[in-house]
């Protein structure tokens, strides 16, 4: 409703319109440890892709099967690799030409892997906005564990970081 004896007088930010995003298709993440959702956007703050972490097409659900890293396989139960795909790797996916990547902007919720970063300087990102940190489970859950490699790898190809300090309006989404 609007209220013509208080109109609005601001808006979001980019910075904070595209990370609230980042943070709101996390919520489509099926992972039971990580909410990632990944917003690639160009330099005329046009959206390119966005992408959240979950399973891959036709393979074992996390909450329907739970998590290989801490569960098991469901049929063997022998601890296996993450079968997720990251946000960032289906935002690459999703963006269907990865060309049009080069020199685009990342908002993720959280910092990326170094698997990602590696996808992420190949496809030429030259920014990463992030909110949180990445921290990896270990085999069997009981460990987290912070990766530096990717860092090093951003420092190394000159991409820009930055720790993401506004506002998020959409975090308590169940």
């Amino acid at each position: 409703m609007i209220d013509i004896n208080n109109p609005k007088k601001k808006r979001l930010s980019w910075d904070e319109t595209f990370m609230n995003l980042a943070v709101l298709i996390s919520k489509r993440a099926a992972c039971k440890f990580h909410e990632m959702g990944s917003v690639f956007v160009d330099k005329n703050h046009r959206i390119i892709s966005m992408g959240y972490n979950g399973p891959t097409e036709g393979d074992y659900h996390c909450f329907e099967d739970g998590c290989a890293k801490v569960d098991g396989d469901p049929e063997t139960k022998q601890l296996k690799r993450c079968r997720g795909a990251h946000a960032e790797m289906n935002g690459i996916i999703n963006a269907q030409d990865p060309t049009r990547l080069r020199g685009a902007t990342l908002y993720s919720s959280i910092f990326p892997c170094y698997d990602c970063m590696k996808s992420l300087n190949n496809a030429g990102i030259k920014e990463i906005v992030y909110l949180g940190k990445y921290e990896r489970i270990r085999t069997g859950g009981e460990q987290k564990e912070e990766e530096n490699e990717s860092e090093e790898l951003a420092k190394k190809r000159d991409i820009i970081i930055r720790k993401y300090e506004g506002k998020i309006l959409v975090n308590n989404i169940n």
